[in-house]
């Protein structure tokens, strides 16, 4: 029977990301050799993640960096670039690549070429998905039917059981995944509102089917073959459907009406799994037949006995997973810290100046420090003398490329309470108790407020007091990373006394070829013989006077609420468009908008209390 022709073929470079149309592809027995050849891992987990995991990633694309010549269960060799959200573009082989993707998805990930089929370890589930959870990730109600997964084989259902992916390969279920146009057009007038574009779904190709052909037709197909060109493929089980279609991805909006549509009107199925059975190449135009069945062949595990069986079995599996996952909760709410955080040594402490130390933090064992973007931050868990453990974020201070250890920089903090001065509990437990080979638990660098090293964007810095510290971080990632890149530094002070940091100040300068230093002293006497020694408050609008605004650069602003709320109006009134705006305050942020002016109220469900 003639069903059409190849309409479009796509690869994906890396897992769960978009991906790039071909005109062709060849496929093997294992599926396309040069499809999935990159992941996405959960660094707190180690387990392969999806869009289901971290939705982050369904708006991210891939396409290959020159000729791919990829074979399964052979290193991969092909280097890919990721499309950002911000348009910037990032390479595989980028030393800081791991990094970026965990700042822009706001978890610790690395990005890896595919493992090697004998690595399962490196495809293992950190625990199998509950009912619960794949509820979710299919977009059900918590209260919906368990879904049927019973005419999938039984090694296939074992495999999903233990793995993320099958060993050896970066798809979720099967080796390829078709549509067809009858069945998209069919989802178009049940839900004429929805955008049901193939690219939502992530097909290998779509099938142009013939006019006369409508419905969900490859749900029919299961158990036949398409002979595509020269190309045997084997249609193994209509798609079943998370989700994730319904999320934002380029170019198409967030619409989770899409899978309720799906639900509703289609049984949760889009499109087919597929098999190929013997090696060829696909072509766009290639004509497709959906070949005539030859018998009704028949096995015990697709009667309704087999069926059978393997609803128990799956029901088994679910049981365990809801005990393995009651087992992880009770497990985690014991812990003596929450997941994320690691155990490091102070290896050394410096006093910066009267009130500002700087610490260096080594990881104990053979455990390794998680690269950085520079001026990310990181959170210290800091016991206190009543055995409570209290948890607070600082600004990293050292080079992001110095793998040995992590430096922060810390203001003793005081405050005026009831007449007396009151030391903050946790500058305070840094500066007066902790000393060199003790024991900090920190977790991870995160945060957006971040400056990629090898990106060519000129920089202003602006800075107060102890703001300085991120800003530290990004000149000595630049020194070693980018030395060339256009970069003003204004930082403002109160006292010279004050100023932490002079020295390091004074070598960078020194290395930046086109760094433009300016420190500006609120309360002092008398000019400085230093040219880049200012007295007075900093006067943005005359610091601005220096800066080339036709080069549009990136603005970094960091000091206390009000230092970068003040900063950050004046450079709205100087015309700066926000989205060149970066800023982070130490202490609640005083920057708003106007579409933050609404209130609303919390409900803490545990509780029972409501907060404004």
């Amino acid at each position: 029977m003639q069903i059409g022709t190849i309409k479009e073929i796509w690869r994906y470079p890396v897992k769960s990301l978009g991906g790039e149309p071909v005109p062709s592809v060849d496929i093997v027995l294992q599926g396309v050799a040069d499809d999935r050849c990159w992941a996405v891992r959960d660094e707190l987990t180690g387990e392969i993640v999806g869009g289901r995991k971290i939705p982050g990633l369904m708006m991210l694309t891939a396409r290959y960096v020159g000729a791919t010549a990829a074979v399964f269960g052979e290193p991969v060799a092909n280097q890919v670039e990721i499309l950002l959200p911000d348009g910037r573009t990032l390479r595989s082989d980028d030393p800081y690549a791991s990094a970026i993707l965990s700042m822009h998805l706001g978890r610790r990930v690395a990005l890896i070429s595919r493992p090697l089929p004998g690595d399962k370890a490196a495809y293992q589930l950190a625990k199998p998905m509950s009912p619960a959870e794949l509820r979710y990730a299919l977009g059900m109600k918590p209260d919906d039917p368990d879904p049927d997964f019973s005419s999938f084989s039984l090694g296939l259902l074992t495999t999903l059981a233990r793995y993320a992916t099958p060993p050896g390969k970066l798809y979720d279920v099967y080796p390829l995944h078709f549509l067809t146009t009858a069945a998209l057009n069919t989802m178009s007038r049940h839900y004429p509102e929805g955008d049901f574009c193939a690219r939502r779904y992530r097909p290998n190709f779509v099938i142009e089917t013939d006019p006369e052909l409508q419905g969900m037709i490859e749900n029919e197909w299961r158990g036949r073959n398409l002979q595509i060109g020269g190309a045997l493929i084997h249609c193994n089980h209509p798609t079943i459907r998370c989700s994730m279609p319904g999320a934002a991805q380029p170019g198409l909006p967030k619409d989770p009406e899409i899978p309720l549509a799906l639900m509703k009107h289609a049984g949760q199925h889009l499109g087919a799994y597929a098999t190929p059975r013997n090696q060829a190449r696909i072509r766009v135009g290639d004509p497709v037949e959906l070949l005539p069945q030859s018998g009704r062949k028949l096995t015990i595990w697709f009667d309704q006995a087999g069926r059978g069986i393997k609803s128990r079995l799956i029901r088994l599996n679910n049981r365990l997973a809801q005990a393995q996952d009651r087992f992880s909760q009770t497990k985690a709410a014991g812990a003596a810290m929450p997941p994320g955080f690691a155990p490091c040594t102070l290896v050394r402490r410096e006093q910066e100046s009267h009130d500002v130390v700087s610490l260096w933090l080594a990881a104990q064992g053979a455990a390794s420090l998680a690269r950085f973007v520079p001026g990310q931050h990181v959170v210290l868990a800091i016991r206190q003398g009543d055995d409570a453990t209290i948890y607070r974020p600082y600004s990293l201070s050292s080079a992001s490329h110095e793998l040995g250890h992590y430096r922060i920089s810390v203001k003793r903090q005081t405050a005026q309470v009831d007449g007396a001065v009151r030391v903050g509990r946790g500058s305070g437990a840094l500066h007066e108790q902790l000393a060199v080979g003790d024991t900090l638990h920190v977790k991870a660098p995160a945060g957006q407020f971040a400056v990629i090293p090898t990106d060519d964007t000129p920089l202003v810095l602006i800075s107060g007091g102890i703001g300085i510290t991120p800003m530290l971080s990004i000149l000595h990632s630049l020194a070693k990373a980018h030395p060339q890149r256009k970069v003003h530094l204004f930082h403002a002070i109160r006292r010279l006394e004050d100023f932490a940091f002079r020295a390091e100040l004074e070598a960078l300068d020194l290395q930046l070829t086109q760094f433009h230093l300016s420190v500006h002293v609120s309360q002092a006497a008398e000019a400085f013989a230093e040219s880049w020694l200012h007295v007075g408050r900093l006067n943005l609008a005359a610091a601005l006077a220096q800066v080339d605004l036709t080069e549009a650069p990136s603005f970094m602003l960091c000091g206390t609420p009000a230092f970068s709320k003040a900063m950050y109006d004046q450079l709205r009134l100087h015309q700066v468009a926000p989205e060149r705006i970066h800023a982070e305050s130490f202490g609640a942020s005083q920057i708003r908008g106007p579409e933050d002016e609404s209130a609303y109220t919390v409900g803490l469900r545990n509780s029972g209390r409501e907060l404004q």
